[in-house]
């Protein structure tokens, strides 16, 4: 029961420490943290076409591209996940327009490491799909420049959220 304790201590402390990196953000209203918080808890998986194939590394799980492979294309389309029915489904038209950032810009930064900013395209705030459409448009800017295992790091693609760091930029989480 202790060890359950603590790991419930921790999540909110992890959770107030994210809070307080926002402090210098314009006040958020509640529906649009909710819905923040709906999107960086989709799970999804980036897929990296290359020019060459992907392959697993020695025996393990891991996958590595070749040092010569560039990328085609990126797409990222997280899925809702439904507990009750233990399935998976597609985000529905009103969930994509969810607002869930209220700037006029965005710095994100994925695995490549660079920064590249996005402007909202009404001038004020993103939707979820916006928000996407910006990930794949910096991982398909940013992700050549990665390195894992001698190639692209075509492994960590499993989408864990935003979250901004010390710069205020707002870092892509990927994880494999």
């Amino acid at each position: 029961m202790q060890h359950k304790f603590r790991g419930v201590f921790l999540a909110n402390l992890i959770h107030l420490i994210r809070h307080l990196f926002r402090t210098g953000n314009p006040t958020i209203d509640d529906a649009v943290r909710s819905n923040f918080e709906f999107f960086n808890s989709l799970p999804g998986k980036l897929e990296i076409e290359l020019t060459e194939p992907a392959e697993s590394y020695r025996n393990m799980a891991n996958l590595a591209a070749k040092p010569s492979a560039k990328i085609v294309n990126v797409r990222f389309h997280p899925k809702v996940f439904e507990e009750n029915e233990r399935k998976f489904r597609d985000l529905t038209e009103a969930e994509l327009q969810l607002e869930i950032f209220h700037e006029p810009s965005i710095c994100l930064r994925g695995e490549g490491g660079d920064a590249v900013e996005h402007k909202a395209p009404n001038g004020k705030s993103f939707t979820i799909k916006e928000m996407l459409t910006a990930i794949e448009a910096t991982e398909r800017r940013t992700r050549g420049n990665s390195e894992w295992l001698g190639g692209i790091d075509v492994h960590h693609c499993y989408f864990e959220g935003i979250y901004q760091n010390e710069n205020r930029d707002w870092e892509i989480v990927w994880g494999s």
